[in-house]
């Protein structure tokens, strides 16, 4: 199969680079997004009314040479290896590389360039339209994207701003081009370059100016790759009251096998909606999402993490997508298709009797010698960094036969799946597959009335002579017509006990942490909560509060995110640091949010604290009294004068009234808005020494309770 290569007939035109665009200093990137779009052999129905556009949409073309994920290396399958996927390149070819559930992904560089100091990096990611985008990379280390395009996260971060901005486009068929990119290179990027349909990010890195420190402490490797973790493809569910399967803008996000394997058989456009059962297709999408036990609590039977290459040849690759998910495809008598989860016990759909049987020949039971004896299984695994993890299968009596291996010596199984993004789900996939492995196949010659296995998969066969009854895997009949035969080969379907987590199931591998910011500053403990704060003036705003490790350190960064609204994680989010507290200006009241914080020494940073997993509250408990931080009152004949730094160091406070005493009467001078331990200035005057002025301080929480106060005397000089 071959990719559309970039060479464009009428209507596109190569773009020469003009004078005012400058080449620019670390990588010059050109090529065209229309390869990334139209490479596979049968484009998808969805896409075929755009492909006008798309040919219109030549970006500049140039002679790299660069990775291909169906390039060398690569598996006969549309399947794309994890590890390729995570990384960015450049190409004059490209498949279309879509994603299905959640995914980790790098992507095509479509272009870059530089006005001589500002660098701007356009990255087709996948396939459009995805659903959200979870985390970002920059160099491998993840990084918080704010939701104006401001990246947060140290080094990048600085005061007012960052170094670098981060904007994405979902790929949904309404982009338009880039603003930027039209303003800073106008005779090479127009209103035509709408790169529609690809989910894509537009990264813009700013110049700290060649002679700074900071230059080389972000590009001292160059520009840095990126990559991001989204939620995919949009597929058709059926059990969607208000979703139309032939209209995508009705569609949602989904990781249920069962729907994602259709989605990705009907990219082909020889695939229409009508060759589907949609009801039978319904019924294994419930048995996919319901809850099987795992040995550290339950999670959906079958859902499906992974991308692949329209590219690639789509049988190879909807095998490795069934196999992942544990189920197969399958077609009704009116010749329509539906997928089928595999039980480790199927129920029969047909059943012979010896008096059906002519003759029964067994073909391939393995011999001892032969047949496999230990299993080693690969799955997409997210504790890898979404790579292809394996899963340490010692002590797990399933996946070894010792006496077997003592006596002819290892012989391997290995599963990899690919597209299934759980441990335990790869497990229970694996177990039944080594058994399957290992069992007796035969073909058994039938009168007539075999006929009636056709289109069957499992069947019980009582075999002649012994009375034994033996469940088995059925294979497509042949029928001789000039005998009057029918020949089944069939595989003995294996006796497989309940699956039980507690000794069936290995843990998963070890979640692999940041390499890049391996340090000897320590990890922060997790913040301890969240507290909504009102003003006196009806502004909102909710603090995170946390404790730092008592070491030396220049910054701190603090992120958070709404907790999952079905699941489905929102983006993290910068906030606002102080020493003991980081806020948003939100009104968050009774929301689940996520929060985590670290430490940075120049650029050198802490691992992410463990998350702070809470609800949003309110406190108004009683504030104690602030704090004197210096400063003071001071009075003589001819006035008084107040000049003090204070501050509350509650999470829950909100304000101080601060009042002035003159003749033993208070009055009120004042409502500050307050933060915790953040310094506040206080400068007043009032009467002489005379009248014994003083000025007291009391701290407020959200709804006006008060605490205890804080006095101070002016001093007579």
């Amino acid at each position: 199969m071959k990719s559309v290569r970039l060479l464009f007939a009428s209507g596109a035109s190569y773009v020469a680079m003009t004078a005012h665009a400058h080449a620019d200093p670390v990588s010059l990137i050109a090529t065209a997004i229309h390869g990334f779009l139209l490479s596979s052999t049968a484009v998808a129905a969805t896409a075929a009314g755009t492909i006008a556009t798309f040919a219109a949409n030549a970006i500049v073309v140039g002679a790299i040479a660069g990775l291909s994920l169906v390039g060398a290396g690569q598996r006969p399958t549309g399947t794309v290896k994890a590890a390729d996927a995570k990384g960015t390149f450049e190409s004059g070819e490209s498949s279309v590389i879509e994603g299905l559930g959640r995914v980790r992904v790098g992507g095509l560089k479509a272009f870059g360039n530089t006005d001589g100091s500002t660098r701007w990096r356009l990255v087709c990611r996948l396939q459009g339209p995805i659903d959200a985008v979870e985390a970002y990379f920059v160099g491998g280390r993840e990084v918080t994207v704010d939701p104006d395009g401001t990246v947060s996260s140290p080094p990048w971060a600085k005061k007012g701003g960052s170094w670098m901005k981060w904007e994405d486009k979902k790929g949904d068929g309404t982009e338009t081009a880039w603003p930027a990119l039209l303003s800073a290179f106008p005779a090479l990027w127009t209103s035509a370059h709408r790169a529609r349909g690809i989910a894509q990010s537009l990264v813009t890195f700013f110049n700290p100016g060649l002679s700074s420190s900071k230059y080389l402490s972000l590009y001292q490797g160059g520009v840095p790759d990126t990559e991001w973790v989204g939620r995919a493809s949009l597929v058709y569910d059926p059990r969607d009251d208000d979703a139309d399967p032939c209209d995508p803008a009705t569609w949602g996000w989904s990781e249920n096998g069962i729907l994602n394997a259709a989605h990705v058989l009907r990219r082909d456009p020889a695939f229409t909606s009508d060759r589907f059962d949609w009801p039978l297709i319904t019924t294994q999408a419930v048995k996919a999402d319901v809850s099987v036990a795992t040995k550290t609590g339950t999670e959906k039977r079958a859902r499906c993490w992974g991308m692949w290459a329209w590219e690639g040849a789509r049988k190879e690759t909807m095998e490795d997508i069934l196999r992942s998910i544990g189920a197969e495809i399958r077609y009704t008598s009116a010749g329509k298709i539906w997928f089928e989860l595999i039980d480790d016990d199927p129920t029969p759909e047909i059943s012979f009797e010896p008096r059906d049987i002519i003759d029964l020949e067994w073909v391939s039971g393995p011999e001892a010698v032969e047949r496999p004896n230990i299993c080693r299984v690969k799955y997409y695994s997210p504790e890898r960094n979404y790579e292809l993890g394996d899963i340490d299968l010692t002590g797990i009596a399933w996946a070894r036969i010792d006496d077997e291996v003592t006596r002819y010596g290892p012989k391997y199984f290995d599963v990899e799946l690919p597209f299934c993004p759980s441990a335990s789900q790869a497990q229970r996939i694996a177990r039944r597959l080594f058994r399957q492995a290992r069992g007796d196949s035969y073909v058994a010659v039938t009168n007539m009335v075999g006929l009636a296995a056709w289109g069957l998969y499992y069947a019980e066969i009582e075999v002649p002579d012994l009375g034994d009854i033996e469940k088995v895997r059925l294979s497509p009949p042949r029928v001789d017509d000039s005998r009057g035969t029918v020949e089944i080969p069939f595989a003995v379907w294996p006796s497989l006990p309940a699956w039980n987590p507690a000794t069936d199931e290995a843990d998963p591998p070890e979640q692999l942490p940041d390499m890049q910011y391996e340090s000897d500053l320590p990890t922060p403990a997790a913040p301890y909560g969240a507290l909504q704060i009102t003003y006196p003036n009806g502004a909102k705003e909710c603090r995170i509060g946390y404790n730092l490790p008592a070491v030396s350190f220049d910054s701190i960064e603090c992120n958070m995110r709404l907790s999952p609204v079905g699941g489905l994680p929102q983006p993290w989010s910068g906030t606002t640091e102080h020493q003991t507290f980081s806020y948003v200006s939100s009104d968050l009241l009774g929301a689940e949010i996520d929060a985590r914080v670290r430490i940075f020494s120049g650029d050198d940073g802490s691992y992410f604290s463990p998350l702070f997993d809470g609800f949003v509250g309110v406190s108004n408990s009683a504030c104690g009294a602030p704090d004197l931080l210096s400063g003071g009152a001071t009075s003589d004949t001819n006035g008084s004068t107040l000049n003090a730094s204070i501050a509350a160091p509650e999470l829950r406070c909100a304000s101080i009234k601060v009042e002035r005493r003159v003749n033993g009467v208070w009055s009120e001078r004042e409502v500050r808005n307050v933060r915790p331990g953040v310094a506040q200035t206080y400068n007043d005057t009032g009467p002489g020494a005379a009248s014994a002025p003083a000025w007291r301080f009391t701290t407020r929480t959200s709804n006006g309770t008060e605490g205890p106060a804080l006095v101070i005397n002016a001093e007579v000089d």
